[in-house]
């Protein structure tokens, strides 16, 4: 087959053993495979006994008529219907969304699809579409035959994707998804793969059946009765086959590991060991500016202005951010140093970083990594635009951000330039680059209980000339990358211990060694001793930075020192008021999450859910009365348009909550907080930005670069409000209590209960049925 024009070459020498699945696949691929058979043969072989006594009943019911018999063939006919339909279900994939492209609107593209196809020797898509995200993906229907009949692929492309990638990437990251499906010898992993889809939709899948159960069961209680034991069975039988099922899904996620490492291999194959890495390490930084850009463009619909183009937002968004951050190299792959053997190059460090939000549930990037360079296979990459596949890409690019809008109301918002709307995000005096990206998504005053605090921590500065000359070393930059990296070190570990986050394979990996999950708590420990330390000197900075500028504004005189101490003051309570409404908004939610968790509500859970929607009342009228106690600066009236503060600004409480509109109230007044919250971080922001331009003028009117002159009114902060330092958070509960951790079996006890349980109903459903029928 020739090559297509637009192909990128791949490597000139490949091993022919490199995509070989490993002894650990095989080994794994066995396990699970073997645990899906035993799940399947148990299956089916209780839906033969309900079966077994549905013909029994009918068998005695043709012989001699009894109204208790009919009772009870019927209902063991609905058990073996409610078995069989599960295997006859075909799991649709869905509409991914986005635009599905054809051959004839694509031909580019679909030549470079299948020519990628047919060189890993994978089947070509069915069906294409383009998507906005960051994203690629292969999506298909499920049913029972697709065990022995391999089911149509559809590709999905998201165009936030290709557009941070080269040619010789995207191609990679494609190669990766057909790699799941290419070879004969990863047949028994998508045999696994497909297996394991349908029979987690057999076990979740609620439909008519249930519907019909939960019909008779909200009927006269002469009747109820019957659905009331035919849910009871219904819930036994899902009950015994989840917990089974879990048993299925432990083999196949040590069987995920394996894949994607060879599916990554298979990547490597068409194109050398450096593509995906690369590609891997880009879509970090293309996620945030695409979440960025997606931000703008709510901002700007806001302001009545529309975006014509998200994907140009994007690539404005990674260039200022290169900006804001000092870092020239931000979404790059860092180049291998002179002379440096290309195998031993690493582009990520040994961290527990999380990969992009695409492969989320992927193996660790240093894994990968080392995996796609254990056989360095050298290769250049194809550096030219992914966009020359794309026939007509502006168009393309168009219709999508387009689709981004309410249709309703799309053509009353004004266009805006990219470029414009972007950098008046990132135009911000607080972005600048001299401050290394110290106010980038950072609460300042935060780690600060009062004004006065702030005002006595840390070191007294030295002369003013010399203190404001040197606040925002290089130095500075290196410890707030190195504090971002251990929140998401933290954070990962601790979703890891609350089971909420499962790791690659069962391995958890932290810095380059295997630690196991009791090992977590100790490693946490470890982190916050570390955590604590930097963020004691990232706050003595915070502190040293405002002082010194306050020291500097006392020897000019004119107002400058309470204007700049106003500031501060304002900008602490609307911090930390803005805290204590996203505290109060999560305690809401998760205490909604509890008590619905099972889908009952009770009396005491009802009881519970009203206390803590009548104390987050409380909270909110105290933010409330806070905020129409604070002296605003002329500048944030003239940005809100009004003249007064205390007549002009919006409630910020919520309505009175009672026993009779808790259950409208709990999610209205959820997202109202949210609405609140988000005023409060906007104001910050403007605040923010106040202070750091202000403290410029001090600056340069200290240096004689600036004419003096006099400050503007001083605001002031509310008498009192609500302060929320790091760590007093709500605890929120991360465990259901003993009856729904019965019910949803969480944890090995509640869970071996439930299986016993249910496996003495199912048990004594079937004798029951057998002997009466």
């Amino acid at each position: 087959m020739a090559q297509h024009a637009l192909y990128p070459a791949g490597p000139a020498k490949v091993p022919a053993d490199l995509t070989k699945p490993r002894r650990s696949y095989r080994r794994q691929a066995l396990l699970a495979m073997l645990g899906l058979t035993l799940f399947m043969l148990g299956y089916i072989a209780l839906g033969i006994c309900f079966g077994m006594v549905s013909v029994r009943g009918i068998e005695h019911l043709m012989a001699r008529f009894d109204w208790v018999r009919l009772l009870v063939t019927v209902c063991a006919s609905l058990l073996t219907l409610f078995m069989a339909k599960s295997l006859l279900t075909v799991r649709k994939g869905g509409n991914p969304g986005g635009i599905e492209v054809s051959a004839e609107q694509q031909p580019e593209l679909f030549a470079f699809v299948h020519q990628l196809a047919d060189d890993i020797g994978a089947p070509r898509p069915h069906r294409v579409f383009l998507t906005p995200e960051v994203n690629a993906a292969v999506f298909y229907d499920l049913s029972l035959m697709n065990l022995l009949l391999p089911s149509k692929k559809n590709l999905i492309i998201g165009l936030g994707l290709v557009n941070v990638l080269s040619l010789g990437e995207l191609k990679a990251v494609l190669a990766h998804e057909f790699g799941h499906f290419a070879q004969r010898s990863m047949m028994v992993g998508r045999w696994v793969y497909i297996a394991q889809q349908i029979i987690g939709h057999m076990v979740s899948t609620r439909d008519w059946l249930d519907k019909i159960i939960s019909f008779i069961s909200r009927t006269d209680p002469r009747i109820a009765w019957v659905g009331w034991l035919l849910g009871l069975a219904f819930w036994s039988i899902r009950a015994v086959m989840d917990s089974l099922f879990r048993l299925v899904l432990m083999a196949e996620r040590a069987l995920s590991r394996e894949m994607e490492f060879n599916a990554d291999l298979v990547a490597v194959s068409v194109t050398g060991s450096d593509a995906l890495v690369n590609a891997l390490h880009k879509l970090q930084a293309a996620d945030h500016g695409w979440q960025t850009a997606i931000d703008v463009a709510r901002s700007e619909a806001g302001r009545g202005k529309r975006l014509g183009d998200l994907f140009s937002a994007q690539h404005i968004t990674l260039d200022a951010m290169r900006t804001v951050l000092d870092d020239p190299g931000y979404g790059k792959p860092p180049a291998a140093e002179e002379g440096c053997d290309p195998a031993q190059h690493r582009v990520f460090d040994e961290d527990m970083a999380r990969p992009p939000q695409m492969w989320a549930s992927h193996p660790a990037n240093r894994d990968r990594e080392d995996n796609a360079k254990a056989c360095y296979i050298a290769a250049d990459i194809d550096h030219r635009s992914a966009w020359v596949l794309f026939s007509e890409p502006e168009a393309l690019r168009q219709q999508l951000s387009r689709d981004f809008y309410n249709p309703e109301k799309r053509d009353e918002l004004e266009p805006v330039a990219e470029q414009d709307a972007v950098m008046r995000r990132f135009s911000r005096q607080s972005l600048h680059p001299r401050y290394r990206g110290n106010y980038l998504d950072r609460n300042l005053m935060r780690n600060f209980a009062s004004l006065d605090e702030l005002l006595q921590t840390g070191a007294e500065p030295a002369e003013p000339g010399a203190a404001l000359a040197s606040l925002y070393p290089q130095s500075l930059k290196e410890d707030l990358a190195s504090a971002r990296n251990l929140d998401i070190e933290i954070a990962t570990l601790k979703a890891l211990q609350r089971g909420e986050l499962q790791p690659s394979g069962g391995v958890i990996r932290h810095r380059g060694e295997e630690i196991k999950k009791d090992d977590i708590p100790r490693v946490l420990k470890a982190l916050a001793a570390e955590h604590q330390q930097l963020a004691h000197a990232l706050k003595e900075h915070d502190a040293l930075c405002h002082r010194s500028h306050l020291q500097a504004a006392a020897s000019l005189g004119q107002g400058w020192q309470p204007y700049l101490k106003g500031l501060l003051g304002l900008l602490h309570a609307c911090e930390h008021m803005a805290a204590v409404v996203r505290n109060e908004q999560a305690l809401l939610a998760n205490t909604w999450l509890v008590i619905t968790a099972d889908g009952q509500v009770g009396y005491f859970e009802k009881k519970r859910m009203l206390k803590v929607a009548t104390s987050v009342g409380a909270v909110m009228e105290t933010i409330n009365q806070a905020m129409a106690e604070m002296v605003p600066t002329q500048k944030l009236l003239a940005h809100f348009e009004i003249e007064n503060w205390r007549d002009s600004f919006p409630e910020f409480g919520l309505v009175a909550v009672d026993k009779h509109n808790w259950g409208e109230w709990c999610p209205a007044a959820h997202e109202r907080m949210d609405s609140i919250a988000g005023a409060l971080e906007y104001i910050r922001d403007l605040l923010l930005d106040d202070l750091i331009e202000a403290e410029g003028q001090v600056e340069q009117m200290a240096a004689g670069e600036l004419e003096s002159r006099a400050a503007p009114t001083a605001p002031a902060a509310p008498p009192s409000y609500p302060v929320l330092m790091p760590g007093s958070e709500h605890q929120l509960q991360r465990r259901l209590d003993l009856w729904n951790r019965f019910q949803l079996a969480h944890g090995t006890l509640p869970t071996l209960a439930r299986l016993l349980v249910s496996i003495a109903i199912v048990g004594g459903t079937l004798y029951g049925g057998w002997v009466l029928a």
